[in-house]
């Protein structure tokens, strides 16, 4: 008897520790969640906050104490993959910046460069392009890689499948908020344009180009406005990003 009284206190014991240990594992799990969203909000906001000033390159610590395990391994993963997504985008900038891209449309440029056959804007296109085939190039490259790891990262199953979820839902977002089609439509556009003023005759007069044909100023002026169209366009949608971010945040 006094045995089976002692076997049942033992049975007793273990599952009254069974179930604290998972008591524990279950708050532990609750208290890493919450620091995993403390964590990430903040160093969120600090690579936003950077992302702005696109002349800079980003720079980041993307690791932090107060995480340890699966969090801090998913927290890592998701960080720097923003970081490569934001230091790419703002690489491209700098290279249209360097490549004179801002100042295509300038009416005393164009016409300094028209006595040279338009050496500086052809070169200007070449660059462009290849630019820009560069960064689409990247981004497709920064994707896949983050979705192939995300298979393959050393967290939970769940966790794990959280993330790609998250991944492939972020990959559609980007799609329906990305301005970088916008961008090559502009550059379409100007090419057009460009070409125009190889082909016929214009004169610069008070910062304008004016052609000598009523159909070449009316096709002209319609391209023009289309840009203007585009670049509205562009910045509707970075504003609808930067309040969804900041909302977020």
């Amino acid at each position: 008897m006094r045995r089976f009284i002692i076997l049942i206190t033992v049975i007793v014991v273990c599952i009254g520790s069974f179930f604290l240990y998972q008591q524990i594992k279950k708050n532990n799990a609750v208290n890493n969640q919450h620091m995993f969203e403390v964590v990430m909000a903040e160093k969120m906001k600090m690579l936003y906050g950077q992302a702005q000033d696109w002349t800079t390159p980003v720079t980041l610590d993307i690791h932090d104490d107060r995480l340890s395990g699966d969090y801090k391994l998913m927290s890592e993963f998701l960080l720097t993959y923003w970081m490569q997504n934001i230091e790419a985008r703002n690489e491209y900038l700098r290279a249209l910046k360097a490549a004179h891209w801002d100042t295509f449309l300038d009416v005393g440029r164009l016409d300094r460069d028209r006595k040279q056959n338009y050496q500086e804007t052809e070169k200007m296109f070449v660059d462009v392009h290849r630019i820009s085939a560069e960064y689409e190039n990247r981004r497709q490259k920064i994707h896949a890689d983050a979705i192939d790891q995300a298979q393959k990262i050393a967290i939970e199953k769940e966790m794990r499948a959280s993330l790609q979820t998250k991944l492939a839902n972020n990959l559609k977002s980007d799609k329906a908020h990305d301005i970088f089609p916008i961008e090559q439509q502009i550059i379409e556009k100007a090419q057009v344009m460009f070409d125009m003023l190889k082909k016929y005759q214009w004169q610069a007069k008070d910062k304008t180009i004016l052609f000598h044909e009523s159909a070449q100023v009316k096709k002209f002026n319609s391209l023009y406005q289309d840009v203007l169209k585009l670049n509205a366009k562009m910045e509707k949608i970075k504003k609808n990003n930067v309040e969804v971010l900041e909302d977020e945040l």
